[in-house]
C-alpha cells in the first residue's frame, strides 16, 4: 500500500518542479505561453494533492459512522477531477474557436525564447509520459479511481504540450500562415478531453450510486452453485467502494438440514468467494429449499 502513496507523492513533486521550471523560464524569456502554462501547472499540483489526500482517507478502516469504510472518497476525488478536466476542455475549445475566427496568435519564436520554450515543454512532455504511465500501472494494481483520474489528467497535459510544440515548430518553419495549427490542435485536444472527462465522471457516478460491477453477479452465482450443499442461489447483490466490493447473497439449502450444517455451507460460500477475490466482503443469507 505504501507504494501508491510514494507514487502520488512523486506526482506532486513532479508537478511542483514543472510549475517552477515553466514560471522561472517564462520570467527569464518573457514568454507569456510559458507563464500561462506554469500557472496551469498550479492546477496540476492541486489535482495531485487532492489525489494524495483521497488515497489516505480511502484507506482508513471502517468505523462506527462509516460501516463500509471510506473507499468512496476516491470516487468523489475522481468525479471532482473529471469536472476540472471538463471545464478546462471547454475553456480550451472556446479560446481555440475565437483564435480561428480572429487573427492568429503568433507565439514568440525568437532564438532565446523559442528554444527555451521548446526545451521546457519537451521536459514537461517526458515528465507527463513518465508519471501518466506510473499512475496508470498503480491504478490497475490497486484498483484506484483516484490514481486513474490523475493518470488521465497528465495524459491530457501531454496532448496539450504536443500542440504547443507543433505550433512552435510550424511557425518557425512556415511562418505566420501556419499559426492556426495551434487552434486546430487545441480543438482536437478539447474534444478528447471532453470524452475522457465524461467517461471518468460516468464511472465515478456509477460507483457512488452503487452500480453493480458488470458481470460480477452472474459469475458469483456460478461460483456459489459449485459449493456442496447449495440448492439454489436466489439473489446476489454487489456494489463497489474504493477497491473493495461488498456482496450479499441469498442461497437455499435442504430444509431438513440442521442450523449448524446450514451455517457451515454459508461459511463455505463466503470462503469460496473471498478466495477467488480477496477484495470482496460477502454476507450470505440462508433459506430453506
Amino acid at each position: 500500500m505504501a507504494d501508491k502513496y510514494r507514487i502520488a507523492e512523486a506526482s506532486i513533486f513532479a508537478s511542483i518542479a514543472m510549475m517552477l521550471l515553466k514560471l522561472i523560464f517564462g520570467l527569464l524569456t518573457g514568454s507569456l505561453a510559458l507563464l500561462s502554462d506554469g500557472l496551469h501547472s498550479g492546477l496540476d499540483v492541486t489535482a495531485a494533492a487532492i489525489t494524495w489526500v483521497a488515497l489516505h482517507i480511502s484507506d482508513r478502516p471502517a468505523d462506527a459512522s462509516h460501516n463500509y469504510g471510506h473507499g468512496k472518497v476516491e470516487s468523489l476525488s475522481a468525479f471532482g477531477e473529471s469536472i476540472l478536466l471538463l471545464l478546462t476542455a471547454l475553456w480550451i475549445g472556446w479560446e481555440a474557436v475565437n483564435s480561428l475566427l480572429g487573427p492568429p496568435a503568433v507565439p514568440d519564436t525568437g532564438y532565446w525564447a523559442g528554444y527555451c520554450a521548446m526545451g521546457v515543454v519537451a521536459v514537461a512532455m517526458m515528465t507527463d509520459v513518465w508519471r501518466s504511465r506510473l499512475l496508470t500501472a498503480a491504478a490497475k494494481k490497486y484498483e484506484s479511481q483516484a490514481l486513474r483520474a490523475d493518470a488521465l489528467h497528465f495524459g491530457v497535459d501531454f496532448l496539450i504540450s504536443s500542440v504547443v510544440v507543433a505550433t512552435l515548430v510550424a511557425v518557425r518553419i512556415g511562418g505566420t500562415r501556419w499559426a492556426h495549427v495551434d487552434a486546430v490542435g487545441a480543438i482536437f485536444v478539447a474534444i478528447v478531453m471532453v470524452g475522457a472527462s465524461l467517461s471518468l465522471a460516468r464511472q465515478s457516478i456509477d460507483i457512488l450510486m452503487d452500480h453493480s460491477p458488470i458481470g460480477l453477479e452472474s459469475s458469483l452465482t456460478v461460483l456459489m452453485k459449485t459449493v456442496p450443499g447449495v440448492v439454489e442461489v436466489r439473489r446476489v447483490r454487489a456494489r463497489q467502494s474504493g477497491n473493495r466490493r461488498f456482496v450479499d447473497a441469498t442461497i437455499t439449502v435442504d430444509r431438513r438440514m440442521s442450523m449448524e450444517a446450514a451455517h457451515q455451507i454459508a461459511t463455505s460460500v463466503e470462503v469460496a468467494v473471498e478466495r477467488q477475490d480477496p477484495s470482496m466482503d460477502i454476507t450470505v443469507h440462508v433459506e430453506p429449499a
